[in-house]
């Protein structure tokens, strides 16, 4: 199998990130000041270290599609797509709300947050599930894409990144990233390498460099 680059990016801080709201699926989010900002560093630094991105899935959310625009017209990808499986979690009633209410309601019920699922809605574990379907999808070089770029949520984000590492939920808060964070994964190889893992727009150029150089 071919070598192939597949970078993970977190959509730029939102407005409602600001608020302390849990957006899941219910509130499609608008980037912040500092979100939008972060997104163009981003793009940026990986057009200036000659990434060239053969494909680009997005999450149909809001504050991931006007991320995702940020970056495209940085990096011009060659094929730019919606992906459902990079969807925000689906949270039900507690969408839209804030965070804290999450952990009270796993409390509510005696099982892990990690294990909550509202009625109609998902756990991680759900999440987590969708998001390895489309990494398996991709790092397969089914489709001859070289660079991918997933734009994507943090939740769902730190949800591969354990699975990737073989790290269960009890490390999941050390797997979310920031605002616009980048890790990067090189796969074809006899299992994939971790070249960046989420790392801030501010400390990618020096990183991005000395990691990924080709």
């Amino acid at each position: 199998m071919d070598t192939q680059r597949i970078y993970l990016i977190k959509h730029g801080e939102t407005e409602e990130n600001l608020q302390g709201i849990h957006q899941g699926r219910a509130v499609g989010g608008r980037l912040s000041e500092r979100g939008r900002a972060d997104m163009g560093r981003v793009g940026a630094c990986l057009a200036a270290a000659g990434v060239a991105v053969d494909q680009m899935l997005v999450s149909p959310m809001s504050r991931c599609r006007e991320s995702a625009g940020i970056l495209t017209a940085a990096l011009a990808p060659a094929d730019v797509r919606v992906d459902k499986r990079l969807a925000a979690k689906d949270s039900g009633h507690l969408g839209g709300r804030p965070r804290e209410l999450a952990a009270a309601e796993a409390a509510r019920h005696g099982v892990p947050i990690h294990r909550l699922r509202t009625p109609g809605g998902e756990s991680s574990e759900d999440v987590q599930a969708r998001y390895v379907d489309l990494w398996n999808e991709v790092s397969s070089g089914g489709g001859g894409w070289g660079t991918t770029v997933l734009v994507g949520h943090g939740g769902g984000i730190a949800c591969l990144l354990l699975w990737l590492t073989g790290n269960g939920f009890d490390r999941y808060l050390q797997h979310v990233p920031g605002s616009a964070g980048v890790t990067c994964v090189e796969t074809g190889g006899p299992a994939p390498r971790m070249r960046l893992m989420n790392v801030s727009p501010a400390d990618l150029p020096v990183l991005l460099h000395s990691r990924t150089a080709r």
